[in-house]
């Protein structure tokens, strides 16, 4: 995965670590679109400083929800500040995790833009899905366009 670094719009996708492979088959789709894209190899922490200015400056929040995403307050903390800062937010069901029983959670629902199911089975059905949103595509890089990006290190030293 490659991180964008400009300032247009793009897509802050964000995840737990466990969710990682899925994150990276998402990724690899939403890149082949063209889409701007910033991750990092933790998946977002917002409690570190540049991973919280690159989601607060995000067009759109791309968060993968899961069972180990919401067990886990430096994940859930995502979508906390993507709602602070007034992101449009996309919200991906990877399993049957329901945050309507999570209180404080459930109050940031109604900022979503959009909450969709993510089965691996029937990727192309959700990616097109995901894909037909006006928040997604305003994150396409316009023909020409260079991507503004750095590799994700693997030992998270460029992370």
């Amino acid at each position: 995965m490659e991180a964008y670094q400009g300032s247009r719009d793009y897509i802050a996708l964000c995840f737990s670590p466990e969710n990682r492979q899925t994150a990276e088959e998402i990724y690899d789709r939403l890149a082949a679109e063209k889409l701007r894209i910033w991750t990092s190899r933790r998946g977002c922490r917002p409690d570190k400083e540049s991973d919280a200015a690159r989601l607060s400056g995000c067009c759109t929040a791309l968060i993968l929800i899961s069972a180990e995403w919401l067990g886990n307050a430096k994940y859930t903390a995502q979508l906390r500040k993507a709602a602070e800062a007034e992101r449009q937010i996309v919200l991906l069901f990877l399993d049957d995790t329901d945050l309507s029983t999570h209180e404080e959670l459930n109050l940031l629902l109604s900022r979503s833009t959009r909450m969709l199911d993510y089965n691996a089975e029937n990727a192309a059905e959700c990616m097109d899905e995901l894909l037909s949103l006006m928040c997604i595509q305003d994150c396409r890089m316009n023909d020409g366009e260079e991507p503004d990006t750095k590799k994700i290190g693997l030992l998270g030293i460029l992370s």
